[in-house]
């Protein structure tokens, strides 16, 4: 049988780099308007290769769309090779990122494509935005370290457990809060995602009301200007993958972010409740072609019950 294939998705990453009194100094543009990673500072300029163009020659023409400046190939030394996926299954999000060095071009640079670039500004490498976009922080480490050429991965180790308190209609709760106060549960919850990283949308957040010690908590919001204290924002599922890196990611609400995500999941861990609450969210039917039940712990009232993806 001939195995499925996919494309690599390949992009061209540019650092410029000059001396600063500090040390050497990158130069970074903060992203804006492109609905992915906005409020990042990510590489000066950067995009993905055209059909038919080489990796270098994508890397001079970005330089000249996004900060007006020339470059020769001859210039652009190579500084890191990264690999990259997430649990999500889409091709896009198969990637392969060619990061370069440049240290001599013509023109100054300048913000050329202000619809995508807030602001651009010199920074040292060793004291970098908070804020960096997480792959090109990797490659940025490399820099920093001087050991170029090397090759890189993202999101290999990544997969997906939905938590979740289900009650006998499938319903998890009310939009606001849930329909039942189970301490054993909350404390087989923070046993389940202690050390993690938990993904959760805006209403279960505010559900909360706080981020949960010894945890990450990064939270889905179409609120560009939105934010909390302990809370990793993303704006998008894919985006919100990259920000979790290689780790199991917990995701616990709500219903539309586990129906988003259940058909990439490789583990549910379910509190099944032996009642039937009124509510209108609900958790996705669990579909036992495709997840078998791994563990059950009995308790009053309700259970634990692990499944995982046959």
């Amino acid at each position: 049988m001939t195995q499925a294939r996919h494309a690599l998705v390949p992009s061209a990453y540019l650092f410029l780099v000059r001396g600063g009194p500090e040390g050497p100094e990158v130069l970074l543009q903060l992203r804006r308007g492109t609905h992915y990673m906005d409020g990042w500072w990510a590489c000066g300029a950067a995009g993905h290769v055209e059909p038919g163009e080489s990796v270098l020659d994508a890397a001079v023409r970005e330089a000249r769309e996004e900060l007006g400046i020339g470059v020769e190939v001859a210039d652009l030394e190579p500084v890191a090779t990264l690999q990259r996926t997430c649990a999500l299954p889409d091709p896009v999000e198969q990637r392969v990122d060619l990061f370069f060095r440049l240290q001599r071009w013509s023109g100054v640079p300048r913000v050329a494509e202000p619809h995508k670039n807030a602001e651009l500004r010199w920074w040292a490498l060793s004291a970098l935005p908070d804020r960096v976009v997480p792959h090109e922080q990797q490659a940025l480490d490399v820099l920093a370290r001087g050991m170029l050429g090397a090759v890189l991965t993202r999101g290999f180790g990544q997969q997906l457990t939905l938590v979740a308190a289900v009650g006998r209609n499938g319903v998890i709760g009310d939009g606001s809060a849930m329909p039942w106060h189970l301490p054993e549960d909350l404390r087989h919850f923070r046993r389940t995602t202690l050390g993690g990283v938990m993904l959760m949308g805006r209403g279960t957040w505010d559900s909360i009301g706080r981020a949960l010690p010894g945890r990450r908590t990064i939270v889905l919001t179409r609120d560009p200007h939105w934010s909390a204290e302990g809370a990793e924002v993303a704006g998008s599922l894919a985006e919100a993958l990259l920000v979790a890196g290689d780790h199991e990611v917990f995701v616990v609400g709500g219903g539309e972010v586990y129906r988003q995500t259940i058909e990439h999941a490789s583990r549910l861990v379910v509190t099944e409740v032996d009642r039937s609450p009124e509510g209108s969210v609900h958790f996705p039917r669990i579909d036992e072609t495709r997840w078998r039940e791994s563990a059950r712990e009995p308790q009053q009232g309700f259970a634990f019950v692990t499944y995982e993806r046959r």
